[in-house]
C-alpha cells in the first residue's frame, strides 16, 4: 500500500512537470468574443440532381480558407463543415462585416457574355447601358428600355417591406443573352495593370481552352462592335463594345471605373478560386475586440478570486485535508489548462466561465471523500484504514455522477455551436482531469503524508467539525422525516413553479435572436438612456417588437438590441439604420449579428433534442448502474425515472426563473442558456446519485425492523452535508461570477440561471427524488412485496451468500481443527484481514 502510494506520488509529479512545460511552450487559444473577429454560417445551395455533394463541400471549405487567410491581417482564419451542406467561417481580428460578407459569400464565378440584346454603337437594340460610376468600390452597370418605359433597371429592387432583392427583370436581360463565352473555370490568372490616370484595372489572363473560345468569339465579330460583358454574382460589372482592330485570345483588360481596393480584392478572390456552388448566407456575427479583452480581464479576475475562496472554504472546513485539497485544485487547474492547450482548445468566453465552474465542482470528489473519512474515523479507523475506505466508499458515486455530466456535456458538444460546444468540451475535460486529481492526487499526497510520519495527529484532520453534528449524529435512530412528508415538498415545488407562471403572460420570456431570428447589435450607448427610452425610439421610428439589454465594457454603457428581421429593411447598413432610431446617432454597432430562419429552426430543434437525449442518456444510465446491484435493468429504471422526475422540477424552475428576469431585466434565453439548463441537469443527477448510491449502500443489508422509507430517510441524512458543502461552493463560485465577471447579460443570465438550478438541483434530489422513488416503490410492494427494493435487496444479499459459500467450500482447505472446531480455511482467512489493520470493505457497510 504504501509503495503503491509512493510511486502514485512520483507520477503526479511527472505530470505536473509535464504540464508546466506545455502551460509555458503554448498560448492559448482565444475565441472570437475575447479576441474580437467574424463569424459567418452558409449552406450549399446545390441543385438537384448534384452529385458528390460532400467532394463539393470540401473544395468549398478549400477556397473560402484562401480568401479568409489574410482577410484583416489574420493567419488563423478557420472554416469548418458543418452538417452535409453548411460552412462555418470565423476569422479572428477582423471589423469589416460588410466588406467580409462580400469577400466571403460571392462566387466569384466570372463569367464573358455577348451583350446581345444592348445596343451597340452601330445598332439600336431593346436596352442600352447606363454605367453606375458613383461608387468605384461597387461598380455596376444599370439599363434602359430603348423603347417605352425608360426607367432605370438595377440589379435589386426594394420589396412591398422595404427590404432588397434581385431584380427579376434585370436578371431577364443578362438571360437573353444565351450561354456566356467562357467562364471563371476557363481563366489562369488574375491581376491588375495600370490605367495611365493613377488607377488600376483587372487584368484576366485566359487558360488555353479560355483562350481559344475567346478567339473564336473575337474573330466572329471582328469590326462589328458587338458588347463584350462582363458579370459576377449576378450583376454586370462592365460593358463596353469590342474595338475595331481588335482580337481578343489569351488575355483581357475591363475598362471602368474602379477603385484600387476593388481591383486587389478582385484579384485576390479570382485567383483563391470561384466557388464550385452558390452559398445562401444564414447567419453572421461580429465582435469588437474591446468589449472581448475587457471581458476577458474580468472573468480571469473573478476566477482567481472563486479559486481563492474555495481554497479558504476547504482549509477552514476541513483542515489538513483540505489543505491536500487545495494542492490538488491548483494541480486541477494546471492540468486542465495544459490539456486545453494541447488540444489547441479555444477559450471562449463561455468556455473560460465553464472553466470556473469546473473548478467549483472538482471539489465535489473531495468534499465526498473526506465525508466518508470522517465517517470511517469516527467509526474507531486508523487514519490509513480511514482514508483507504475514504476513498473506495465514495468512488461508486465520485464515478457515477461525473458519468452522468460527461453525457450531458457530450449531447452539447454534439449538438451545440460555437460557445456552446466550447463550454461542453472544457466541462468534459474538467470533469476527467478532476476525476484523476481527487481519485489519484489527493490520495496519494494523504497517503504519502500519514505513512511517512510527517502528519499523525488526528486532529488536524477536523473529523468532528461538521455544519450538521446533531443531525448525522442521530442518522441511524431519528433521520430526517423526507420521504412521509412527500405531500409537503412537492406543493413547495408547486408553488415555486406556480409563482414564475404570470410573467409567461406578460411578456417575461424573452427569445434571443437564436431562437426568433433577426439581428442583435451591441452599441455604446448614452449614459442617461434606460431600456424604456430606446423601445420608445425605435418604436417611433417603426421597428416593433425590439428588446433592449444593458451592460457595461470599460465602466460604459452598451445597449444590447435584439431587433425582429421585418424591422430591417436595408441588411446592409442595417446597424447604422438601428443606431440612429434609437437615437444613438449614426454609428456603427461593436458588435453585430444575425440568424436566419434557417439557423433559428435548428437552435431550437437542437435545444429540444438536447433535453431529451440528455434525459434518456441519463435514463439508462442509472438503469443499469443500480440496477446491476438491485435486480436487473427494469428495477433500475426507478432509480433512472425518479432522477428525471426531479429534473422536470428543476427544468421547471429555470424557464420559469428566465421569465422572470426576462420581465425585470430584459434578458433573453440564447444557446447559453440552454447550456446552462442541461449543466443543471447533470448537477441536479449528479446531486441525487450521491443520494441513490448511499440509499443502495444501506441496502446492501437492510434491517428487517427498517421500511424503505427508513433506509431513504438516513442515508438523506448521511448525504445532507456533502449535498449543502457541495452546492455552497458551486452557488459561491458562480456569485462572484455574476458581480465581477460577465460583462455581457448573456454570460450574467447563463450564471444566474445556474445558480437558480444549482439551488432548484440541491432541494429536488432531496426532498423530490427520493420521494417519488418511495412512492413507486409502495405502487409495486402493493402488488409483489418481493418485488420492492427492501426485497430486492434481500433477495440479492441471499445469492451473494450462496456464491459466497459456494467460493469458499471450492478454494478453502476444509481441514478441521481438533481444539476449536474451526476449518483452517476460515481462521487464515480471518487472520489476513486482522494483518491488513483495518476491516475489510466487504465485511461491513
Amino acid at each position: 500500500m504504501q509503495s503503491r502510494s509512493y510511486l502514485f506520488l512520483l507520477l503526479v509529479l511527472v505530470l505536473a512537470g509535464l504540464s508546466s512545460w506545455l502551460f509555458v511552450a503554448k498560448d492559448f487559444k482565444y475565441g472570437l468574443d475575447v479576441r474580437g473577429g467574424i463569424r459567418l454560417t452558409y449552406q450549399l445551395q446545390f441543385k438537384a440532381d448534384q452529385q458528390n455533394k460532400a467532394d463539393i463541400q470540401t473544395k468549398l471549405v478549400t477556397a473560402l480558407e484562401k480568401r479568409a487567410q489574410g482577410f484583416g491581417g489574420t493567419t488563423e482564419a478557420t472554416v469548418v463543415k458543418k452538417g452535409n451542406d453548411q460552412v462555418i467561417v470565423e476569422i479572428p481580428g477582423a471589423t469589416n462585416i460588410t466588406e467580409a460578407r462580400t469577400r466571403m459569400g460571392t462566387s466569384a464565378r466570372v463569367y464573358f457574355y455577348d451583350a446581345k440584346n444592348v445596343s451597340t454603337p452601330t445598332s439600336r437594340r431593346l436596352y442600352e447601358a447606363a454605367p453606375d460610376n458613383t461608387d468605384p468600390n461597387d461598380p455596376v452597370v444599370n439599363f434602359r428600355r430603348t423603347v417605352g418605359d425608360d426607367t432605370l433597371i438595377k440589379p435589386t429592387i426594394k420589396d412591398a417591406d422595404g427590404k432588397l432583392q434581385m431584380n427579376p427583370a434585370y436578371l431577364d436581360i443578362i438571360k437573353g443573352w444565351g450561354t456566356e463565352i467562357l467562364s471563371g473555370d476557363d481563366l489562369e490568372k488574375a491581376d491588375s495593370e495600370p490605367s495611365g490616370t493613377g488607377t488600376y484595372h483587372p487584368h484576366m489572363l485566359f487558360s488555353a481552352t479560355g483562350s481559344e473560345k475567346m478567339s473564336k468569339w473575337s474573330n466572329r465579330y471582328y469590326d462589328t462592335g458587338e458588347n463584350l460583358a462582363y458579370v459576377m454574382d449576378n450583376r454586370v460589372l462592365n460593358i463596353a463594345p469590342l474595338k475595331n482592330g481588335a482580337r481578343i485570345s489569351s488575355e483581357a483588360i475591363i475598362e471602368g471605373n474602379f477603385s484600387t481596393e476593388y481591383v486587389k480584392t478582385l484579384s485576390d478572390l479570382l485567383n483563391a478560386g470561384s466557388l464550385p456552388v452558390d452559398l445562401k448566407e444564414l447567419s453572421y456575427e461580429s465582435v469588437d475586440p474591446t468589449i472581448g479583452k475587457t471581458a476577458l480581464s474580468q472573468i480571469v479576475t473573478a476566477g482567481a478570486i472563486a479559486l481563492g475562496a474555495t481554497g479558504l472554504f476547504l482549509l477552514a472546513y476541513y483542515a489538513f485535508p483540505g489543505f491536500v485539497a487545495m494542492i490538488a485544485l491548483l494541480l486541477y487547474v494546471l492540468f486542465t489548462l495544459s490539456v486545453m492547450k494541447a488540444i489547441n482548445a479555444t477559450f471562449s468566453l463561455a468556455a473560460i466561465a465553464g472553466f470556473i465552474l469546473s473548478v467549483g465542482m472538482a471539489v465535489d470528489a473531495n468534499i465526498l471523500v473526506f465525508e466518508r473519512f470522517k465517517e470511517e474515523m469516527k467509526r474507531g479507523r486508523t487514519l490509513t484504514a480511514a482514508i483507504d475506505l475514504g476513498f473506495r466508499r465514495a468512488l461508486p458515486a465520485i464515478v457515477d455522477s461525473n458519468a452522468c455530466t460527461i453525457l450531458t456535456s457530450m449531447v452539447l458538444a454534439s449538438l451545440g455551436t460555437g460557445a456552446v460546444k466550447g463550454f461542453a468540451t472544457t466541462l468534459i475535460i474538467g470533469v476527467l482531469v478532476s476525476l484523476f486529481t481527487a481519485v489519484f492526487v489527493t490520495r496519494s499526497l494523504l497517503m504519502f503524508f500519514v505513512n511517512s510520519g510527517l502528519v499523525s495527529n488526528v486532529k488536524l484532520f477536523a473529523v468532528e467539525r461538521n455544519w450538521f453534528k446533531k443531525l448525522e449524529a442521530r442518522a441511524d435512530t431519528e433521520p430526517l422525516q423526507v420521504v412521509e412528508k412527500w405531500k409537503r415538498w412537492f406543493w413547495i415545488s408547486a408553488l415555486t413553479i406556480l409563482v414564475c407562471v404570470p410573467f409567461f403572460f406578460i411578456g417575461g420570456f424573452k427569445q434571443n435572436v437564436e431562437f426568433r431570428g433577426g439581428f442583435e447589435f451591441a452599441y455604446s450607448a448614452p449614459a442617461d438612456l434606460t431600456t424604456a427610452q430606446i423601445v420608445a425610439k425605435l418604436e417611433k421610428a417603426g421597428i416593433k417588437g425590439a428588446n433592449v439589454k444593458l451592460g457595461a465594457s470599460q465602466n460604459a454603457k452598451v445597449a444590447y438590441l435584439t431587433i425582429p428581421t421585418e424591422g430591417v429593411k436595408n441588411k446592409a447598413t442595417a446597424d447604422v439604420d438601428v443606431a440612429q432610431a434609437a437615437g444613438f446617432g449614426a454609428i456603427h454597432a461593436q458588435n453585430s449579428s444575425f440568424v436566419g430562419p434557417t439557423v433559428q429552426a435548428e437552435t431550437i430543434r437542437n435545444a429540444i433534442m438536447a433535453v431529451i437525449f440528455s434525459s434518456v442518456l441519463i435514463i439508462v444510465y442509472l438503469a443499469l448502474r443500480f440496477g446491476f446491484s438491485l435486480g436487473g435493468f427494469v428495477p433500475g429504471l426507478r432509480f433512472g425515472f425518479s432522477a428525471v422526475g426531479a429534473l422536470v422540477h428543476d427544468v421547471l424552475v429555470v424557464i420559469g426563473s428566465a421569465a422572470v428576469v426576462g420581465y425585470l431585466m430584459g434578458w433573453e434565453i440564447s444557446a447559453l442558456f440552454i447550456t446552462a439548463m442541461l449543466t443543471v441537469i447533470g448537477f441536479s443527477v449528479h446531486d441525487t446519485i450521491v443520494v441513490f448510491d448511499r440509499m443502495r449502500e444501506n441496502l446492501r443489508r437492510p434491517d428487517k425492523h427498517h421500511d424503505l422509507g427508513f433506509v431513504m430517510d438516513k442515508s438523506i441524512t448521511q448525504s445532507f452535508a456533502r449535498s449543502v458543502n457541495t452546492s455552497m461552493t458551486v452557488v459561491a463560485t458562480l456569485l462572484i461570477l455574476i458581480v465581477i465577471g460577465t460583462p455581457t447579460p448573456d454570460l450574467k443570465f447563463f450564471c444566474v440561471a445556474m445558480v437558480v438550478g444549482i439551488a432548484s438541483g440541491t432541494y429536488s434530489s432531496i426532498y423530490n427524488a427520493s420521494p417519488i422513488l418511495y412512492l413507486w416503490d409502495k405502487v409495486v410492494t402493493k402488488k409483489d412485496p418481493k418485488k420492492g427494493l427492501i426485497g430486492l435487496a434481500l433477495d440479492e444479499m441471499a445469492k451473494s451468500r450462496v456464491v459466497q459459500t459456494q467460493v469458499s467450500t471450492a478454494q478453502a482447505p476444509q481441514v478441521q481443527s481438533q481444539e476449536t472446531g474451526r476449518t483452517y480455511g476460515q481462521v487464515r482467512r480471518r487472520a489476513s484481514a486482522q494483518e491488513k489493520g483495518h476491516i475489510e470493505i466487504e465485511d461491513e457497510p
